[in-house]
């Protein structure tokens, strides 16, 4: 099986300066401390530069003899401890609290965690704590001693809150009042057209008025609707999807997004900025951003900026960008920082959109091994970690001249198109230095976060671990071309005298013949497929992969006087041409109705005779007198010629006449026997 990615883990055996190294210990994403396999030498390698190893018998023995047991570890214990915490730690609900109940919510939980330290304290030491806790919390030395009392009493922090009034929940008004209010709630106000709170209470004063009751003010109206849970209003107002969203299940988060690289989510997204092209610096419209986020540290593994609506080659290119290293784009862009992002996720987290769920992932899927699930249907939360980042790059995009805004009302006035300044080539940079210098470095809120950034979170979870044990570095891929082919769109086709058709062209080259010689044509023709790759911005060559030796196979255009050109541009350029053909197309059709015509002619014909042939038939059949039946010659009679009769022939000879001969016949004749 053909190596594609090169495992950097304590141990593993990598390649570099032609000689074997083992690594001893990983110290960050540029550099590994190696021991060379020959001599135990030990030295600082650039992960760059290493390489996989490919191993033959004699190698492979000899580094087997040589290789340590690697050392015990603890990770299975506190692995076991971290989820027995987990499992048992409980979280506060604090959805509908107000600002200051948040606050004091946290003033009550560190009182009781103080008031616990007292109780547990010494009694000779009691006394400075109660002191201190009278000072901190702003209580007399009295209360501090009652709240002790309340504490050993209910040992509760729910306990040091305010107590409840002894006629809290005794209603007031008369149960007449009461009853007439619900009415008017129930016929005004949950229904798919509510009237506001002033028409209802309107309502309701003038009723109470026209029966004698007291009149009823707003705010206690506002206390009995809220009486009624607000799921229940909102289904009587007929809001199934607000219900949907706001009051069904949710996940804490994302169930196995524990660790980087666990889960990692992809999606489109328009720029909303209008871009100008590379030569005239005139404005071409704007492009679409693709994404591929890290669910577990927010850290953008890759990106794809295009002009093209999103489609298999934007995902590709994203993907492709998202697994292989980074040091040689950021060199290119001359762009100085740390992007320390590789390797494969074990989960791709897709919507069912063909481009983003269609063969092209589930091939790569099946070679670089890695999951794919579809974003539940109707259930946006499940995609919320590539939304909010999507939210924020636009909004720094905002600030971009030729911005679009978000809506025509924000818009307003502005000139998107007269105010363009920037290429696809100039933003590509630009964003990339805002991803690696500005938004990896920005602090982050949201589960598991805590204020840190996307690249400490990236860097805590390969090296430190959090819910679970350090991950090591993933895998470095090894060959780029390899890569980037298998994510391009690919088509089944069958290979014919060294010549493959795809995208209407014929491509053709010398390693195909031996290829499509050893085809054994009795096999079904899905068996003799091959997967054909192709780059749609560039379709002079193609490349087939072959599964008996796992390589790719490049084939160039069978007319090689034909220039490179992308997909888009060729299907425009057989547009143009149109077909001369077009030219024949009612003559064609003309005889097609005339050829249908003479065979329905025949067949009308054919049917008459037939029929009449079958009434003849039938007729003979059912008649009262049979006609006597034709004699048939025997095989021994034979059939004599008869002459003419004399008579009869000396009179046909008696009248022939002889024609006359021509005078000039008659000269010539003479002259000629003169």
């Amino acid at each position: 099986m053909q190596v594609t990615s090169l495992p950097l883990r304590e141990g593993s055996i990598v390649n570099c300066a032609d000689a074997q190294w083992r690594i001893v210990w990983i110290e960050g994403f540029d550099r590994v401390l190696a021991e060379r396999v020959v001599d135990s030498h030990r030295e600082y390698l650039a992960i760059p530069d290493l390489k996989v190893v490919e191993w033959n018998a004699n190698s492979l023995a000899k580094t087997l003899d040589t290789e340590p047991s690697p050392p015990t570890s603890l990770a299975t214990s506190i692995y076991a401890v971290r989820l027995k915490q987990r499992q048992v730690r409980a979280q506060p609900v604090e959805r509908d609290l107000s600002d200051t109940q948040k606050q004091d919510s946290v003033t009550t939980s560190d009182e009781f965690q103080f008031a616990q330290m007292v109780l547990a304290a010494r009694r000779q030491d009691r006394r400075k704590l109660i002191a201190e806790m009278a000072e901190r919390f702003g209580y007399s030395t009295p209360s501090v001693y009652r709240r002790l009392k309340i504490l050993k009493q209910h040992n509760s922090a729910d306990a040091l809150h305010r107590a409840v009034r002894s006629d809290a929940g005794v209603k007031r008004l008369s149960k007449e009042v009461l009853d007439l209010a619900e009415e008017y709630l129930r016929r005004y106000r949950f229904i798919e057209t509510p009237k506001s709170m002033r028409d209802v209470i309107e309502l309701l004063n003038g009723k109470c008025r026209e029966l004698g009751l007291p009149e009823i003010s707003q705010s206690t109206v506002y206390s009995i609707e809220q009486r009624t849970p607000l799921k229940k209003r909102l289904q009587f107002q007929g809001r199934k999807n607000q219900v949907r969203d706001q009051y069904r299940p949710k996940a804490g988060h994302l169930p196995g997004n524990d660790y980087p690289l666990a889960i990692v989510q992809v999606d489109h997204t328009p720029c909303q900025i209008c871009f100008v092209d590379e030569i005239d610096r005139q404005p071409i419209g704007d492009a679409w951003l693709t994404i591929v986020i890290d669910t577990y540290s927010r850290m953008i593994l890759g990106y794809y900026v295009t002009f093209e609506a999103p489609s298999t080659l934007s995902t590709s290119m994203a993907l492709a960008h998202a697994f292989l290293p980074k040091e040689k784009y950021l060199r290119d862009l001359g762009i100085s920082g740390e992007w320390p992002c590789w390797g494969f996720p074990d989960l791709i987290h897709v919507d069912n959109g063909g481009d983003l769920n269609g063969r092209m992932m589930h091939g790569a899927r099946r070679k670089y091994r890695f999951n794919i699930r579809n974003r539940p249907v109707g259930g946006p939360n499940f995609g919320g970690h590539v939304e909010s980042a999507f939210r924020t790059f636009m909004f720094e995009i905002k600030s971009l001249p030729g911005t679009k805004f978000s809506n025509p009302t924000e818009r307003a006035e502005y000139d998107s198109e007269g105010r363009a300044v920037m290429t696809l080539a100039e933003f590509d940079r630009l964003f990339a230095d805002f991803l690696v210098n500005d938004y990896h470095l920005d602090e982050h809120s949201g589960d598991g976060m805590n204020k840190m950034t996307p690249l400490q979170r990236w860097r805590k979870g390969i090296f430190e671990g959090d819910v679970m044990p350090p991950r090591g570095l993933p895998e470095r891929p090894v060959d780029e071309l390899s890569l980037r082919l298998s994510l391009m769109p690919f088509e089944m086709r069958t290979v014919r005298q060294g010549q493959v058709k795809i995208l209407g062209e014929e491509y053709y080259s010398g390693a195909l013949t031996l290829l499509s010689d050893s085809i054994d044509l009795t096999k079904p023709l899905s068996d003799r497929k091959f997967e054909v790759h192709y780059d749609p911005r560039n379709i002079s060559k193609v490349w087939l992969y072959d599964d008996t030796s796992s390589a790719y196979i490049e084939v160039p255009f069978a007319d090689l006087r034909k220039s490179p050109i992308s997909k888009w541009e060729n299907d425009a350029r057989k547009r143009r041409r149109g077909n001369p053909a077009e030219e024949f197309k009612e003559e064609r059709y003309q005889s097609k109705i005339r050829r249908l015509e003479m065979v329905e002619e025949s067949a009308k014909k054919t049917k008459q005779t037939r029929r009449e042939t079958e009434k003849a038939a039938r007729r003979e059949r059912t008649a009262l007198v049979q006609p006597p039946p034709v004699p048939k010659p025997s095989a021994t009679t034979t059939v004599k010629k008869q002459g003419l009769d004399p008579t009869r022939l000396a009179r046909l000879k008696n009248l022939v006449r002889e024609a006359p001969i021509p005078n000039d016949i008659i000269e010539g004749t003479h002259k000629d026997d003169t």
